[in-house]
């Protein structure tokens, strides 16, 4: 028996209401954030749910119980190289970050399952923790949408702040760049005569900018000086080395000399680089 073109009309009427859903904004809008730190990057996932005139912590977010730092899924957190949080040491992947609010310390929990939405009902399972450290929280300005950012960015470290209310929470991340450096320099030194004058310069401006050896800081601009003469970029490098060494007498000497090379390059940039550096050195005679 076959189906009456009534029937039929009614099916497609019923499937066509089933696939009309109103699209509305999320209460807890989706945000992504990624930072470069050191030689790698670490990216954060998370949901931003509003205070809207309600006590957040104490209240909204109960003290002393596990929270999933955020709304409606897991804060996912991925790491592409070995790093540190919190002063512990974390594989590369990607991780859940829940927390245990109190009024004067936080619980920061890593954990390995990344797939739950909600901790309710025994879903989160400590088991699965990859381990846990306190922090400190801090008194802050009010903030009304919570929010996660990148902070303090330096060459081998940055903080994690994670703020809402009046509450900021602070955890520090650190990357080895040192020994990645290091293998650099020394598979490059094997063949001196290959490296480019760039690789020099990137050299001396790492060991000058980290707090390394200032000697050998100054062998690096001065290879650097020796295949690419004249170079005013290189020549202020060089004054800045000197000057940490507490050598004024040749940083001057030296940042003059890279003054005359920008002149005679007509580069108004590094014309008043050299001449500021120069002018900061007059002052330390």
């Amino acid at each position: 028996m076959k189906p009456s073109i009534s029937v039929i009309c009614l099916l497609l009427c019923f499937n066509l209401c089933l696939g009309q859903r109103l699209k509305t904004p999320t209460l807890s809008p989706f945000s992504k954030i990624s930072q470069q730190v050191g030689l790698t990057e670490v990216a954060l996932q998370y949901s931003r749910p509003s205070g809207k005139g309600r006590v957040v912590f104490g209240g909204l977010v109960p003290y002393d119980k596990v929270w999933r730092t955020g709304a409606n899924a897991a804060t996912r957190i991925t790491f592409k190289e070995i790093a540190k949080i919190g002063g512990k040491t974390i594989q590369p992947g990607e991780y859940a970050i829940y927390t245990i609010p109190r009024e004067n310390r936080w619980t920061i929990i890593i954990h390995a399952n990344t797939s739950l939405r909600s901790i309710a009902g025994g879903a989160y399972k400590p088991s699965n923790d990859v381990f846990r450290f306190d922090i400190i929280p801090k008194n802050n300005n009010y903030v009304e949408t919570f929010t996660c950012q990148f902070s303090q960015v330096k060459t081998n470290s940055m903080m994690l702040d994670i703020a809402w209310e009046n509450t900021l929470i602070s955890i520090p991340i650190e990357v080895d760049v040192d020994k990645k450096i290091e293998s650099q320099i020394f598979h490059f030194m094997k063949t001196p005569e290959n490296i480019p004058h760039r690789t020099y310069f990137e050299a001396a401006q790492y060991y000058s900018n980290n707090g390394k050896d200032l000697n050998d800081a100054l062998s690096f601009i001065e290879s650097a000086l020796d295949k690419s003469p004249e170079n005013f970029r290189y020549g202020l490098l060089k004054a800045k080395i000197l000057a940490k060494m507490n050598n004024y007498k040749d940083a001057l000497v030296v940042i003059e000399i890279s003054n005359k090379w920008a002149k005679n390059k007509n580069n108004a940039n590094y014309i008043e680089q050299t001449r500021l550096f120069w002018d900061s050195l007059l002052t330390k005679k």
